[in-house]
């Protein structure tokens, strides 16, 4: 599924060298088509709580989920390494 770009989308797993995980919540930025053996992909933004940038990097189609009226933002500390 082509997800549409500047909207917010759920991790569908984690990205430790980023410190996100599961159910965090990204940015799609920019679409990525498949090549060879590449699968479509994005870049995609992550922010903190206060709007600063804290990740940018490619994820995957199938590793984004689209939020719902039903999700629930919460709040985490980052990891960092």
């Amino acid at each position: 599924m082509k997800w549409p770009l500047y909207k917010q989308h759920a991790l569908l797993k984690d990205f430790p060298e980023e410190g996100l995980k599961k159910g965090d919540v990204v940015t799609t930025v920019e679409f990525l088509e498949a090549r060879r053996d590449l699968p479509n992909a994005y870049y995609v933004e992550a922010f903190n709580a206060v709007g600063n940038t804290i990740a940018v990097f490619i994820v995957e189609e199938e590793a984004l989920e689209a939020l719902t009226e039903h999700d629930v933002l919460t709040k985490r500390t980052l990891e960092t390494v």
